[in-house]
């Protein structure tokens, strides 16, 4: 096939890395990306576009939209999916003016390629248009495909006009399919950086200090006050020491994490993210909190148990205490999860999965 992925930016190198594994696969498979994100990653066509999320936007856009962007904060949306519009008419004025602004750099980009119409596919990912009011997907006769990434269902909304033409909708979000009934879920296609260490896991000897990582991106979203406080009182009866990973550069993040007996993500709604991928890729035992329908998703897309020690916010202590207690099931265990990682969230996996379900749908 030949196929498009379009991104507004190389999201954590997602979009690149999906490419990579189609080219493997022997389509002709390409991507644009609309904005440079602040990571430096690997790109295909970078058009750099200039945007209305530059530094010194960020109070205009305030002032414009009168409230500011929404935080998604330990805690999952429900109910259904919002559209996006903007938020009044110099909003309007504003994504309009930037549109116009866009154009000449987006066709000559397009122009390069042969234009849109060489394509059997295109994949919107984001469910994103090249300008925010659709026009180029909107118009277009080839078949679209999206996939929806992190917060933009939640906080921007769906597009319509790119959403409304999509033949397949998948998303790496298990709350955008509370929100998107249509959306089919995607394990995040999870691939270790070159500079993580190989190490093999080692549970605890008895005696042995038992180190418990932890890496709070956002201390409140991940519940950390509430975890080091159960750590803490739980060390009157296990020798234990905290390995917190905050605010250090990835490869050191990742020799820290290398050096735990025990992971533990997170609690709360949001379930699990990519520090539980790094410590299961490792073949540490994770604990996070899972919420049941999520749970229950996750054993259905599987077609088997998940490997994670589960966590619940009411009876955080108790749960410690029962994952403590079962050190001599923790290489066991660990070894589960690192397999279990590659068979689900291996980036081949998962390309399989929505290249499969694309070709059926559009009878390729």
């Amino acid at each position: 096939m030949r196929i498009l992925h379009l991104a507004v930016e190389n999201f954590a190198g997602i979009p690149m890395r999906l490419v990579h594994e189609e080219r493997r696969r022997g389509h002709d498979s390409r991507l644009i990306t609309l904005l440079s994100p602040m990571q430096k990653y690997e790109e295909d066509i970078a058009l750099q576009l200039p945007a209305l999320n530059l530094p010194q936007m960020k109070l205009l856009r305030r002032l414009v939209r009168g409230t500011p962007t929404e935080q998604i904060v330990n805690r999952r949306h429900d109910g259904q999916a919002k559209h996006w519009k903007p938020a009044n008419i110099l909003d309007n004025v504003l994504f309009r003016l930037r549109d116009a602004a866009w154009q000449p750099a987006i066709q000559h980009a397009l122009h390069q390629l042969g234009g849109l119409e060489r394509f059997d596919v295109i994949i919107a990912d984001g469910g994103h248009d090249f300008t925010r009011f659709p026009r180029l997907l909107a118009k277009t006769n080839v078949p679209i495909a999206t996939i929806y990434y992190g917060s933009d269902m939640r906080t921007r909304g769906i597009i319509s006009g790119v959403q409304e033409k999509s033949r397949c909708t998948f998303t790496f979000e298990h709350d955008h399919t509370l929100l998107f009934p249509e959306a089919e879920f995607l394990f995040y296609p999870y691939e270790a950086p070159n500079y993580a260490p190989l190490v093999k896991y080692q549970a605890p000897t008895v005696g042995e200090i038992i180190r418990i990582g932890h890496a709070p991106t956002n201390r409140a979203a991940k519940g950390t006050a509430e975890i080091l406080a159960a750590v803490e009182h739980l060390k009157k009866d296990f020798p234990m020491e905290v390995i917190l990973i905050e605010k250090m550069p990835h490869p050191e993040a990742l020799l820290a994490k290398a050096r735990c007996h025990l992971f533990i993500d997170q609690i709360g709604e949001l379930g699990y993210g990519v520090n539980s991928l790094e410590s299961l890729s490792m073949g540490i035992p994770t604990a996070v909190e899972l919420m049941p329908d999520f749970e229950r998703l996750l054993e259905k897309q599987c077609g088997e148990a998940h490997p994670f020690y589960l966590l619940r916010r009411a009876t955080l202590q108790d749960d410690l205490r029962a994952i403590l207690t079962d050190r001599n099931n923790w290489q066991q265990q660990g070894s589960v999860g690192k397999a279990w990682t590659e068979r689900h969230h291996a980036v081949r996996a998962v390309v399989e999965t929505y290249l499969g379900e694309i070709e059926h749908v559009l009878g390729l």
